[in-house]
């Protein structure tokens, strides 16, 4: 008799495994021979989207409900960490669970900022004898039956370091850092001194940083009435702010829970030391007043009266300062406090048919500074419609494509905090299965136009949805046709305007660690929202008085917020069911190839002293443009009927996005790891093209070191470019 050694059942098993993959593929792919259930799964399998459904989904968009769920959101204040943020997660899990998603209820334990108990922050006009001539309000007034509420958080800005300095006042204009450059051009020593500065024009944390940058002991911040006022009717008759509106923020430069930073704040994650975390967060200590307050400091100010442009809407002279009136100076006592608290994170799932491995996510934040009328919880709100509609599609009989993720993110307002964690929990399998985010900070910043922006790749999808969405005032018009009118592309100008995303809401971690292609909005690169047609400013953001009454006197009827979330659940729907994903690799070869031409263009002269060229990094962006183009081409003759060629193209447009991110990180920012993306260093808001090099060039002068790491930048980006190029023609 035979016998058969252990290596020999070992090859005869691998024949027999061998032989049932063959004969199942030809069962799945072979139809035609194999009769018509192998047909019925093909066609099953490669059948393209109905376009009926996302003609219902826009629809059926009801802004009664969005409604309903807006005065139950804005009822209570619902800080991150607090009962009443907890009481909002549950009522969203409700919701999701009654619609039939698979929800999770995901918690973290997080460090966070807040004022101590029993003390109000302030900033003290004082005597040279030490009395207190002038004390800012301990808060905002309430101006309407719904401002007043006990749990509604006294004005601070998260992450400020307790102190008590106490000097003279120097006026910043809005401390950016040509603001500080102009300072010492004027001859103003900062030094030693408490700057008072204007909200605005750049991230509260980067006009802290840049003070404490300068030899600032504190800093004050204003909403001036220039910015956020008509000059005639304020809160609670119009949309425009009060002289005692407080803008609350965090003002970490580093997002996501500060004593984990990478990595997840679950139980078992090691976290930092107090003096690791004394080394990372802010240095100096901040407080925000409102401008009546600031009125009365500002008065006291002596020096050089402020340039023209510096001058804001009280009715004095903005002066320099570094000197005031009668030896007189401020004093600021902030008491903040560093707390772990747990938040929550809640996911609803719907399974797709088809690649159910494959997952669309959209998201919102739901916590607040107070009540978060507009942000978020007008975002909260649609999402809450927007899921209602999908899931009513299910139950009707459509069977989606691809999975989708319903995600309502806690502490965003602390540094996109919930956010971060749960992508750094899940990033490695987000990596491989997640096809795109999309993002609402909010509905309703104003009511003029919207305002989107996008990663190069989903541009076309954005702009297919907004062409079956009905505009929200202009009967017969669509959304395109409008947004369009209001704000066209200053360079193509059949194309509305949409912007690359920069930073600030939670798009951020999915651009960052995952690289995926995202969608959010422009307002401040956060909102994706209706502008206000008068002011770029959002008059009431992040004060007692952005509640419920704040959005109905923006979007009465909440037309607008009907038709933000038409536009996003259509983009999801296309991106969910589509056979070919409708992203177009071409936009993105198109854009980069203008980058590289604004940097050279830019910075010519300079570069051929330090003999740097743009031959390398132009020849892989045309090896880029050419891929791109020839990869559109062929999709023409993709075999549609066959999944493994339809999954194949797929992933290179999944794929391309990771081109461009480096894990080791952007020169002296490892955090952030998307080389055309990342927030700008100047500005934390806003988008910086080729950021690493921003970074490198700013105040370069001729430092050979630096100028070194720029070539060795330039060849990381010229990798990339090439790299997307290889991933389609691969």
């Amino acid at each position: 008799m035979a016998v058969i050694t252990g290596r020999g059942c070992i090859a005869a098993i691998g024949l027999i495994v061998v032989a049932f993959v063959i004969g199942l593929m030809i069962g799945l792919f072979a139809p035609e021979r194999y009769g018509p259930k192998s047909d019925k799964i093909l066609r099953r399998l490669t059948r393209d989207a109905d376009p009926d459904v996302g003609n219902r989904l826009i629809n059926g968009i009801d802004p009664a409900i969005i409604d309903k769920h807006l005065q139950f959101l804005t009822s209570r204040p619902h800080l991150a960490g607090t009962p009443g943020n907890l009481r909002t997660a549950e009522y969203v899990r409700d919701q999701w669970t009654e619609q039939g998603y698979d929800v999770q209820m995901v918690p973290y334990n997080v460090l966070l900022s807040y004022p101590e108990e029993n003390h109000i922050n302030t900033a003290s006009l004082v005597a040279s004898d030490g009395r207190v001539m002038y004390q800012t309000s301990p808060g905002e007034h309430a101006l309407s039956p719904e401002d007043a509420h006990p749990e509604a958080i006294q004005p601070y800005n998260a992450f400020s370091p307790s102190g008590n300095p106490e000097s003279e006042l120097v006026y910043a204009n809005y401390a950016r850092d040509v603001d500080f450059e102009s300072l010492i051009r004027l001859g103003v020593n900062v030094s030693g001194k408490i700057v008072i500065a204007r909200y605005g024009q750049i991230f509260r944390g980067n006009k802290v940083n840049f003070a404490y940058q300068n030899g600032a002991v504190g800093v004050i911040l204003f909403m001036d009435p220039s910015d956020y006022t008509d000059g005639k009717v304020t809160y609670p008759d119009s949309i425009w702010l009060p002289p005692t509106g407080v803008q609350r923020g965090n003002i970490v430069m580093i997002k996501g829970d500060q004593a984990t930073p990478g990595y997840p704040a679950t139980w078992y994650t090691e976290r930092l030391t107090d003096e690791e975390l004394k080394a990372k967060l802010p240095k100096i200590p901040c407080h925000p007043i409102g401008y009546a307050d600031a009125y009365m400091l500002l008065k006291a100010m002596e020096g050089l009266a402020a340039p023209p442009e510096w001058q804001g809407g009280l009715n004095i002279t903005y002066k320099l300062g570094g000197i005031m009136t009668a030896n007189t100076k401020v004093k600021l006592y902030v008491k903040n406090k560093l707390k772990t608290v747990k938040i929550y994170n809640v996911i609803a799932k719907m399974k797709g048919v088809i690649e159910s491995d494959r997952v669309v996510l959209i998201g919102n934040h739901r916590d607040a500074w107070v009540f978060g009328g507009v942000d978020p919880s007008s975002g909260s709100a649609a999402i809450l419609e927007m899921s209602r509609v999908y899931a009513d599609q299910f139950k009707g009989g459509w069977e989606p494509r691809r999975s989708v993720m319903f995600c309502s993110w806690d502490a965003e307002e602390f540094g996109l905090v919930g956010s971060y964690e749960w992508v750094e929990e899940n990033v490695m399998w987000l990596r491989n299965q997640a096809v795109a985010y999309l993002n609402i900070d909010s509905t309703t910043a104003g009511n003029y136009t919207i305002s989107v922006a996008a990663t190069p790749t989903i541009r076309r999808a954005i702009f297919r949805a907004a062409q079956k969405v009905p505009d929200s005032h202009q009967a017969g018009r669509t959304l395109f046709d409008v947004w369009r009118e209001r704000r066209p592309d200053a360079a193509k100008k059949e194309f509305p305007s949409l912007k690359m995303p920069g930073a600030g809401s939670d798009f951020v971690p999915f651009e960052e660690d995952v690289a995926i292609p995202t969608l959010t909005a422009d307002y401040r690169n956060m909102d994706l929202g209706y502008r206000v047609h008068k002011k770029n400013a959002h008059p009431l953001y992040h004060t007692l008085y952005g509640g419920y009454r704040y959005v109905k006197m923006i979007d009465p009827e909440l037309r607008v917020a009907r038709t933000v979330a038409a536009l996003v659940i259509e983009t999801a729907r296309d991106l969910v069911d589509s056979l070919i994903l409708p992203l177009d690799v071409r936009d993105y070869a198109e854009a980069v190839d203008g980058y590289i031409q604004t940097l050279f263009d830019s910075g010519r002269q300079k570069f051929s002293s330090y003999n740097i060229t743009s031959v390398a990094i132009k020849s892989a962006s045309q090896n880029f443009t050419n891929a791109a183009k020839a990869f559109h081409f062929a999709l023409d003759k993709v075999d549609l009927h066959n999944p493994l060629e339809v999954r194949a193209v797929n992933e290179k447009l999944q794929t391309v996005e990771k081109a461009f991110q480096v894990h080791s990180g952007l020169p002296n920012r490892k955090e952030y790891k998307h080389v055309l993306l990342s927030p700008s260093s100047a500005d934390y808001y806003k988008t910086t093209t080729f950021p690493g090099m921003a970074d490198l060039l700013y105040q370069i002068g001729d430092n050979a070191t630096r100028w070194r790491e720029v070539k060795t930048h330039l060849s990381v980006l010229t990798f990339c470019i090439q790299s997307a190029a290889d991933i389609l023609t691969s």
